[in-house]
């Protein structure tokens, strides 16, 4: 299955409703939840939590949607430093 691009904005990490990400290893097959990459077993992944709810539960992304919730955060912790 081919990669597709994310709609909408890349979140950042800076929400009070994300918990710290962890680095996870795939225990079945399933999808990556921004752009819907096949994530085999095995594979290395991250679970961002969704701490909020009534129920704590995780987001797996692919190491390149990770990449860029990373850069966008980066880019929100700078301009929070401009102020």
């Amino acid at each position: 299955m081919s990669k597709i691009i994310p709609r909408g904005s890349t979140p950042s990490l800076i929400g009070g409703t994300n918990g710290k990400p962890l680095r996870a290893m795939a225990g079945k097959k399933c999808d990556c939840y921004r752009c819907h990459d096949v994530l085999i077993k095995g594979q290395l992944c991250i679970d961002i939590p969704k701490l909020g709810g009534p129920f704590a539960g995780t987001k797996r992304v692919c190491n390149d949607c990770f990449k860029q919730i990373l850069d966008k955060t980066a880019l929100d912790l700078q301009a929070l430093r401009q102020i």
